[in-house]
């Protein structure tokens, strides 16, 4: 038997969903937010924005990378995501918005890992993140 006496990590991650209106901005992304520009917070936000804007990809292109248990797309969000998300994608396609998905890990940057440790959804007028995908 090893004894490791070092530093232990248990890594997490937990997958996203974002609609919204147009190109995905940190001055959109924070003003949805209601991040003021002088905001104690501002260096958290742009991390946090870095960590989806660096992971996301379309919906559909998702599915089909992560998509182990052989379900649909429609069983697929409904399995993971929050009530009405598998709703409000057809919906978002239908308009034309653009729908993007990714995952958070606990061992990225700070914002990172601090949204990754919990569930979460963000709603605003353009902006829509489903975090409920939680792998902790």
């Amino acid at each position: 038997m090893k004894i490791r006496y070092d530093f232990v990590t248990n890594s997490s991650s937990t997958s996203f969903i974002i609609i919204n209106d147009g190109e995905f901005n940190f001055k959109t992304f924070t003003e949805q937010l209601g991040i003021k520009d002088n905001s104690q917070f501002l260096p958290i936000f742009r991390e946090l924005f870095n960590s989806f804007k660096d992971s996301m990809f379309p919906v559909r292109d998702y599915y089909n990378q992560v998509n182990r248990d052989d379900l649909t797309f429609e069983q697929f969000i409904r399995k993971y995501y929050a009530e009405g998300t598998y709703e409000r994608i057809i919906a978002a396609e239908a308009l034309g918005k653009i729908v993007q998905a990714g995952k958070l890990r606990s061992d990225g940057p700070i914002a990172e890992s601090f949204f990754c440790t919990d569930s979460f959804i963000i709603k605003s007028e353009k902006m829509y993140v489903d975090g409920t995908e939680d792998g902790w």
